[in-house]
């Protein structure tokens, strides 16, 4: 037993994800080709992308929404255990990465799950509720803007069934957030949402020391 979550060291991550981790291999080939690109810093770590595909199978999740895809490895880990008949609609505001998403949803055989979604994530959540979608959705995973992050969330929960779950990345922000002096809005803005999901009512919270950190909320 511990009273402190353990720090992992480079020996013991490496352990970690040689125990923790059963990609597919058309994850593990998107994943390697992520982390060549300059910005392959953004990819959700493979025990992050292991652990919301086990949520999401764990609710028996059929329909789930994805704000934020880069190059779409949290897409296809999401997809890989929804249902033959279930859907993700997976918003991004840019095209920049689609040659590297839409190759690896199709060799996982998933592509027909994917509803994406090229707009802003704002007018794509609105649009699902105008759609007749509202309570319709099991889980949702947001990684995107986070001066967005707590609009994201609050439509979010509107689309949300009861006993449905948000799942929301980056609540660490690379350690920032303990760093009172740090006044970056990125950073204001995620602590401003983990103290407004500590005080939210509506939901189940925890915050889970996964990645960059990931705080998770069920509906009551």
């Amino acid at each position: 037993m511990s009273s402190q979550s353990i720090q992992l060291t480079e020996n013991m991550q490496k352990w970690m994800r040689s125990h923790a981790c059963r990609p597919s291999q058309s994850m593990k080939e998107l994943c390697e080709t992520t982390l060549q690109l300059e910005d392959g810093e953004m990819l959700t770590s493979p025990e992050q992308l292991q652990f919301l595909a086990f949520l999401a199978r764990s609710i028996g999740a059929k329909n789930a929404i994805e704000i934020g895809v880069y190059t779409g490895a949290s897409t296809l880990a999401i997809a890989e255990v929804l249902p033959e008949e279930g859907s993700i609609v997976s918003c991004d505001v840019s095209m920049d990465y689609i040659s590297y998403c839409s190759p690896a949803w199709e060799q996982a055989g998933v592509e027909h799950k994917i509803d994406l979604r090229i707009a802003p994530a704002l007018d794509s959540l609105q649009a699902l509720l105008h759609e007749g979608k509202k309570n319709s959705f099991d889980f949702m995973y947001i990684d995107a803007d986070k001066t967005n992050s707590k609009n994201y969330y609050s439509l979010g929960l509107q689309l949300l069934r009861p006993g449905g779950i948000i799942a929301i990345d980056n609540m660490f922000y690379g350690g920032q957030v303990a760093d009172e002096a740090n006044e970056d809005a990125n950073t204001i803005a995620t602590r401003e949402l983990a103290s407004f999901l500590l005080a939210d009512d509506r939901v189940d919270y925890s915050l889970v020391p996964i990645g960059d950190g990931l705080a998770l909320a069920r509906l009551l």
